[in-house]
């Protein structure tokens, strides 16, 4: 199914979303809120599996709603691609029997998150994506250099959203099925350069609840302060919870979300 795009059938009622996590880095970082420890992390997976869940990568849940069988599946994905995972989120991933997506940034491979500033953590090599891809999770794209996608032109559009698939997919050889937008930042344009770049899927943040679909599914973000209390009451409130950011993004424009600026 891969590299077929998205059509009219794949917009997503509010009762059919399915349960996404988003994680960035999983270390030993004090009081970073885009960080995981080793131990948390290992508790959060521990918690899925003993509630009957199964974490797979976007793509294999996209198919499975797709045929009817996600019952049961977590959709668990990190953003930016930091040069631990392979050493932090993998072997809890992999002991579970669980997949993710590592959304990468293609002109930055081995390079640093530049865009946040302090403090700078290495991004992966083209060799530990290639390590990633071959330990079974799915590779996806989080842009070209992490630039926010709304408002701008056509040009950087196509740079940012074809140009990095076409060249992570020759990178691990295989087609790049999943972008997230940076920021989880995205507009109408943004939404239909993804979809015409092929992409079977886009994940974003809050999405406006009009515009569920595919090409934007929205994600929760888990970090250090989520026990497994607060992650049975997130998925409990999940859908809710959406419906209040997704009517509210309705109602300002993009770059004013406060969800923008984690």
């Amino acid at each position: 199914m891969s590299g077929r795009g998205a059509t009219a059938a794949d917009t997503l009622r509010l009762s059919q979303v399915p349960f996404i996590l988003t994680y960035h880095r999983v270390a030993e970082v004090a009081e970073n809120a885009l960080c995981v420890t080793p131990g948390r992390f290992a508790e959060q997976m521990a918690w899925l599996k003993r509630h009957g869940l199964r974490g797979v990568g976007v793509g294999t849940l996209v198919d499975a709603m797709r045929a009817g069988r996600q019952r049961g599946l977590v959709g668990i994905t990190f953003d930016d691609g930091y040069d631990n995972l392979a050493e932090t989120a993998l072997p809890e991933l992999l002991r579970h029997g669980f997949t993710a997506t590592m959304f990468i940034i293609s002109g930055l491979l081995g390079g640093t998150n530049e865009w946040d500033g302090a403090p700078l953590w290495r991004l992966v090599s083209a060799d530990q994506v290639r390590e990633l891809a071959s330990a079974g999770m799915e590779i996806g794209s989080h842009s070209a250099t992490h630039l926010s996608l709304t408002g701008v032109d056509a040009n950087q559009l196509e740079a940012q959203v074809r140009e990095s698939r076409a060249s992570l997919g020759e990178l691990i050889g295989a087609p790049i099925r999943g972008f997230a937008y940076p920021y989880g930042s995205m507009d109408t344009a943004a939404r239909h350069a993804v979809r015409d770049a092929g992409y079977d899927y886009a994940c974003a943040v809050w999405t406006p609840v009009t515009e569920l679909g595919f090409m934007a599914l929205p994600r929760m973000f888990i970090g250090e302060r989520d026990s497994t209390f607060r992650m049975a009451a997130k998925r409990l409130l999940y859908r809710p919870y959406l419906a209040v950011h997704g009517r509210r993004a309705e109602a300002a424009d993009a770059a004013q979300w406060p969800c923008l600026k984690r």
